[in-house]
């Protein structure tokens, strides 16, 4: 006897179960894909069901598209009169992680106190990798989750987002995504939250994901003496006194930029990490570093109203912005690494902040008339590389470890720790300690 296959419109058949897959052309009205059944976890249609549920959305297609022929409105309003009456009544994603921008007082650089309870602000950059994220996760596959019911999202929902995200944007992004929803469903659970969602997908996922790999990049001497010579070629010295601050105190670019003159003693200089456990640090001055200073103050001796900060962005005349000092960074990186600004073997140089900063300066020229080659080792240098580097010339300078963590402020606890990575990649300490070894062996009895 032969098989009876019963076909009905708009509805599609997965192990005997109903669904609505809408096409393009439906997604456009503001369709989307439901299981056939009474409610979420109610029983599936029927068949009489499903086709009397397929005759009632046919119908109301036609009057749609009949709508739009007539001019009577637009896909765009009914796709997002849709989404208005599919979510009435229901947190979003969107609703929850917006409320979580601009609600929490954290991410206002606002510190909680309650009684004995402190909190203090999130960082600018903390704030500025949850909007980042959130920008990342509504514009994922056009926004398909943004728009979902929050407390829909699943820990097995949750896993198969962040997937898709490091499949797209790499690890790190999607370890920022993970934290910043996680930090959005806390707040969206809290009285400060109002209590908005009843549960947070982070803390049941099963799978973990990996820990980055640590990055090191330790720049050489030549390296650095170029990218310092580039700046004060380009006329950008006050980023050179940056670089060359971080090459010989350390520190993070966040204590740099935050450094003050006050801080500067005739026993050296003066650092409070302001990482989570940071201690002072009193680093002598060496005679480069100083010269530095002591050169830009002489650049803004003139100036009518002078900061207290020893690194200042001397065009704006003011201390430096942690993101406009990253971008500035980046443009004149590349313009020692390649000699332009225009993009280089697929190297992207930040165009409208090289224009904003250099406008039509011949960079090459400029670099050609101070001797000065393009170095394109120097593409993949971060600012943060400079810690790395400092740490790896100290240590080949044959410092102990407790001389080194008086400098970059680790604790002795996890110096080991964290040196291994530095002395591992730099070769010239295997040779240097071979030569300790052989020497001791020929003078040995």
């Amino acid at each position: 006897m032969g098989r009876v296959e019963i076909r009905i419109p708009l509805v599609t058949w997965r192990d005997g179960r109903p669904r609505f897959i809408p096409p393009e052309s439906l997604r456009k009205l503001g369709y989307k894909g439901e299981d056939l059944r009474h409610g979420k976890s109610g029983p599936w249609f029927s068949l009489d069901e499903a086709i009397a549920w397929s005759q009632r959305r046919e119908l109301e297609i036609v009057e749609k598209r009949a709508a739009i022929a007539a001019g009577e409105t637009t896909p765009k309003k009914l796709a997002n009169a849709a989404e208005r009456a599919r979510l009435a009544g229901v947190t979003t994603i969107s609703q929850l992680v917006e409320a979580f921008l601009d609600k929490n007082p954290r991410m206002k650089g606002v510190p909680i106190i309650d009684g004995k309870k402190r909190r203090k602000p999130l960082s600018a950059a903390t704030v500025r990798g949850y909007r980042g994220s959130a920008r990342v996760l509504e514009h994922l596959e056009d926004g398909a989750a943004w728009h979902e019911p929050a407390d829909d999202v699943t820990p097995k929902v949750l896993t198969g987002i962040l997937d898709k995200v490091e499949v797209k944007h790499g690890l790190a992004q999607a370890r920022a995504l993970r934290a910043m929803i996680s930090a959005a469903y806390g707040f969206g659970r809290s009285k400060a939250g109002g209590y908005i969602v009843k549960h947070n997908p982070v803390a049941g996922l099963e799978d973990t994901l990996p820990v980055l790999e640590p990055r090191i990049r330790v720049g050489s001497i030549a390296e650095m003496v170029h990218l310092v010579a580039v700046c004060d070629a380009l006329g950008f010295p006050d980023i050179g006194d940056s670089v060359t601050l971080g090459l010989y105190t350390a520190q993070r670019q966040a204590d740099r930029l935050a450094l003050e003159d006050s801080k500067i003693t005739s026993e050296g200089i003066l650092f409070h990490q302001r990482k989570k456990g940071g201690q002072p640090l009193l680093i002598p001055m060496v005679e480069i570093l100083r010269d530095r200073v002591v050169a830009a103050a002489k650049r803004r001796a003139d100036w009518r109203l002078n900061y207290a900060h020893v690194l200042i962005d001397e065009r704006l005349r003011r201390p430096w912005d942690d993101h406009r000092y990253r971008k500035a960074f980046r443009v004149l990186r590349h313009a020692a690494a390649f000699g332009t600004l225009e993009k280089v073997e697929g190297k992207n140089a930040p165009t409208p902040m090289a224009v904003q900063l250099l406008g039509k300066i011949d960079v090459r020229a400029v670099m050609d008339a101070a001797g000065l080659k393009p170095m394109p080792s120097l593409a993949d240098f971060h600012d943060q590389d400079l810690r790395d580097t400092a740490v790896t010339w100290l240590a080949l300078a044959g410092c102990t470890k407790w001389e080194i963590a008086s400098i970059t402020g680790h604790s002795l606890k996890s110096i080991d720790e964290i040196l291994k990575h530095y002395f591992g990649l730099h070769p010239e300490l295997a040779r240097s300690g071979m030569a300790r070894m052989e020497k001791w062996r020929r003078t040995a009895r």
